[in-house]
C-alpha cells in the first residue's frame, strides 16, 4: 500500500504544492530499525500538466505512476505542481530557467526534514524538459544520482528542431493528399525553423516580461534562458557532476532524439540506455509509430490504463540500487543495434558484464 501526503513547500518568493509518497511497508522498517529511504524527486517537462502529468486536454498519470512504482521500490518520491499552476502560487510569467530550478531545490530542502528522508542520497528524476532542469540542479545542491529521461543530450531548441525533422521525414516517405498539404506547409522544414528561430530571436530583443508569439503568450526570461542553454552546455555541466548519471530515451521517442545519448558515453559516472519500442510517455509502443498520429497514440495508451514499459522501470530501479554505474554491452542479435551504452550501441537486450 502507497501511503501519499499533500504537502506545502515555500519556495523562492512561491508556496509550491507537492505530493510525497512511500510505502507502508518502507514506513515500517524505519520504525523498526530506523532504516531511512532515499528520495526520489519527479520534475515534469514542459507546459502546465499537474503534479501527476494531467491536463485539461488529457490525462496521463505519468509522474503519478513513477511516483508509485518508486514508492513500491522502497523510495520515497516527490512530485510537485510548477510555479503559478495548479495548487502552487505565484505568477506562471515568473518562470525561468533558474525559478524551476531553485524551485526544485525548495522541494528537496523541504523534504529532508521528513526523518525517514535519507538526506544523503537524494536522486532526481527529470523527464523531457526535467531532465535539463535536473542537470542545472547538479550544481545548486548536493545530489547522490540524476536520471535523465527522454531528454538528455539536447537544449530545448534541439528537441524543437528534432520533432520538425520528423514531421519532415514522414511527410516526404507518405503518400496520399495528407502528407503533399504536410510537405506543403512544412516547405522543407524551413518555415517551421524560421519560426522558431523567430521565437527566440524576439525573446532576446524584447524588454517585457511576457511575450505574445504567433497565438502564444510565454515569459520572455524562460524563453531567452532556453535559447542561451545548448547541449554542450548541459554536457559541461554533466561533466562537472560526480554523482551517477542515467541517461535514458525509447527508441520510439518521437520528441527527443535517442541518438543523442552518445553525447553522454564518454562520462565516466554516466550509464546510458535506449529502450527498445518505447515512446516519451514511457510505454510499449506497438504498431505505426507516427508524428501525425502521436496523440492519439497516448490517448489510446491512457485510456486502456497501458502502464509503464517494465523493462525501463526495472532498468531505473537496478540502476539507483547499484553503488557504481552499470557497464553494459550488445546481446548478440541480428537486430539493427541504435543507442549507446557505456561500450557499445545496444537495444533493450543487455546483460551486465562480469
Amino acid at each position: 500500500m502507497i501511503n501519499e501526503e499533500k504537502i506545502k513547500v515555500k519556495g523562492d518568493g512561491v508556496e509550491l504544492g507537492a505530493t510525497i509518497a512511500c510505502s507502508n511497508d518502507a514506513l515500517i522498517e524505519f520504525h523498526k530499525t530506523g532504516k531511512k529511504m532515499p528520495l526520489v524527486l519527479l520534475i515534469a517537462g514542459t507546459g502546465s500538466l499537474d503534479r501527476d502529468g494531467n491536463s485539461m486536454m488529457m490525462k496521463t498519470n505519468i509522474y503519478k505512476d513513477l511516483s508509485n512504482y518508486f514508492a513500491e521500490q522502497g523510495y520515497a518520491c516527490v512530485r510537485y505542481d510548477k510555479r503559478g499552476t495548479h495548487e502552487s502560487k505565484g505568477k506562471i510569467m515568473s518562470m525561468t530557467l533558474t525559478t524551476l530550478t531553485d524551485d526544485a531545490k525548495s522541494v528537496i530542502e523541504h523534504c529532508k526534514a521528513f526523518d525517514y528522508v535519507d538526506e544523503n542520497n537524494i536522486i532526481v528524476c527529470g523527464h523531457s524538459e526535467g531532465a535539463m532542469i535536473a542537470t542545472l540542479l547538479t550544481e545548486k545542491t548536493d545530489l547522490s544520482k540524476i536520471i535523465l529521461l527522454a531528454g538528455a543530450g539536447m537544449s530545448l531548441k534541439d528537441a524543437m528542431y528534432y520533432q520538425i525533422d520528423k514531421m519532415m521525414a514522414e511527410a516526404n516517405e507518405g503518400k496520399g493528399f495528407t502528407y503533399w498539404m504536410l510537405r506543403k506547409a512544412l516547405k522543407g522544414g524551413e518555415k517551421a525553423r524560421k519560426q522558431i528561430e523567430g521565437m527566440f530571436e524576439k525573446a532576446q530583443k524584447s524588454k517585457k516580461n511576457w511575450m505574445f508569439y504567433r497565438g502564444s503568450i510565454m515569459p520572455t526570461e524562460y524563453v531567452r534562458e532556453h535559447n542561451q542553454m545548448t547541449a554542450e552546455k548541459y554536457l559541461e555541466i554533466l561533466e562537472r557532476f560526480d554523482g551517477g548519471i542515467l541517461a535514458l530515451t525509447g527508441t520510439a521517442d518521437l520528441q527527443a532524439d535517442v541518438e543523442k545519448l552518445s553525447m553522454l558515453i564518454d562520462l565516466p559516472n554516466a550509464t546510458t540506455f535506449a529502450p527498445r519500442d518505447v515512446n516519451h510517455m514511457l510505454r510499449k509502443v506497438e504498431g505505426k509509430n507516427s508524428m501525425l498520429d502521436v496523440m492519439k497514440q497516448y490517448k489510446k495508451q491512457f485510456k486502456s490504463k497501458q502502464p509503464l514499459d517494465t523493462t525501463t522501470v526495472e532498468f531505473m530501479k537496478n540502476w539507483i540500487d547499484s553503488r557504481l554505474p552499470i557497464m553494459f554491452e550488445a546481446v548478440e542479435t541480428e537486430e539493427k543495434v541504435v543507442a549507446p551504452t557505456k561500450t557499445k550501441l545496444v537495444e533493450t537486450e543487455v546483460k551486465e558484464k562480469e
